[in-house]
């Protein structure tokens, strides 16, 4: 096989999960695909030998050589030192072996500089919840950022479409498991801006991240309504007369929030009652979800009776709720929609 310079590689410690310095700071460097054997390690035209660790050549599966030398620094370097990997390997020059070899050099990151991010910072926006929208009558939108090492720099601005002003609450810090922070920035807006789908945008800016980072949101327009269907509880458990289970599937609807909620002789039923399983996308339906609801009821109450109704909000049905009830004399489900008229108590457009 004809010869081959060899590739070389820095290899540098990722960040600490707290930021806190670690006893030795280790950079190493590695030489690859390389032929004949053998190379000649140095680091700093080798001025630096003490806690150089240079491991022993290894042959790769296509003939070639690969070799790694490993350095540990002191915790506390003196300040502005540089450290290089100098290889040394008769090369090629044309197709024949240089008898005199010039080193190649590789300069390696300041002790302590890390070219990689354990916790990459994360920004996710998140929009109003149907709760908040048609029950609580607000809306806010939250921007959570995530995975910083410390949050002392973090800026985060908001703006709107209109370029209205800008209601912002911000909370502080809190700890992670992990060592990491996260801070939460929250903007109210009027109900009615974000359902005629003004676009608002946070921006994030820190110290670890040399660019701003940009994240906008507005009301999907692509939406579709869900199909909703309810279901008696079934003949062999109402045979057992203790309890007697309803469920109601809601399918087809995009996007993915959806409100799930039930009464009982047009009472709100306690939310401990019943279990929603989802939502989770259907599959083979792009974008497209799906969502069981699944409510206990006594026997009895089902045997002297009481109607029950599975109660769906979702942004494809604007400002209406389907309503779906069963009972034990209908013998059959019947579907009402319900609008929902927002009152103008503490809803202020600014």
């Amino acid at each position: 096989e004809e010869a081959r310079a060899p590739s070389i590689f820095p290899l540098v410690p990722c960040c600490t999960k707290t930021g806190n310095a670690p006893p030795d700071t280790s950079l190493a460097c590695l030489v690859t695909g390389y032929f004949p054997s053998p190379v000649e390690i140095k680091w700093n035209s080798g001025k630096v030998t003490e806690g150089v660790t240079t491991f022993p050549e290894v042959t790769v599966s296509n003939g070639r050589f690969t070799q790694s030398s490993l350095l540990i620094i002191p915790a506390r370097p003196r300040q502005g030192d540089t450290y290089q990997c100098d290889v040394t390997h008769q090369g090629t020059v044309g197709f024949h072996l240089d008898p005199n070899p010039s080193p190649q050099r590789l300069l390696l990151p300041p002790p302590g500089v890390s070219n990689c991010n354990q916790h990459p910072l994360e920004v996710s926006l998140l929009p109003p919840s149907l709760e908040d929208l048609y029950i609580a009558q607000k809306a806010t939108i939250s921007c959570l950022v995530s995975g910083m090492e410390t949050p002392g720099s973090l800026e985060i601005s908001w703006n709107r479409g209109s370029g209205g002003p800008l209601a912002v609450v911000s909370r502080d810090p809190v700890l992670q498991e992990d060592g990491t922070y996260s801070v939460t920035s929250i903007l109210r807006v009027c109900v009615e801006e974000w359902q005629a789908g003004e676009e608002f945008t946070c921006t994030v800016k820190h110290q670890d991240f040399p660019s701003a980072i940009v994240k906008t949101i507005h009301k999907m327009v692509s939406l579709r309504a869900p199909s909703v269907y309810i279901s008696p509880p079934h003949a062999e458990e109402l045979a057992l007369q203790e309890s007697a289970t309803i469920t109601c599937l809601a399918s087809g609807f995009r996007p993915r929030d959806i409100l799930v909620t039930w009464t009982q002789q047009d009472r709100p039923v306690p939310q401990e009652a019943y279990t929603n399983v989802g939502p989770m996308q259907e599959a083979g339906k792009e974008e497209r979800y799906f969502i069981y609801s699944k409510l206990n009821v006594l026997a009895s109450e089902w045997e002297r009776g009481d109607i029950y109704a599975c109660v769906v909000g979702h942004e494809g049905l604007p400002m209406t709720f389907i309503h779906r009830s069963v009972d034990k004399a209908s013998g059959k489900p019947t579907a009402v929609n319900v609008s929902v008229i927002l009152s103008d108590t503490d809803v202020t457009c600014y």
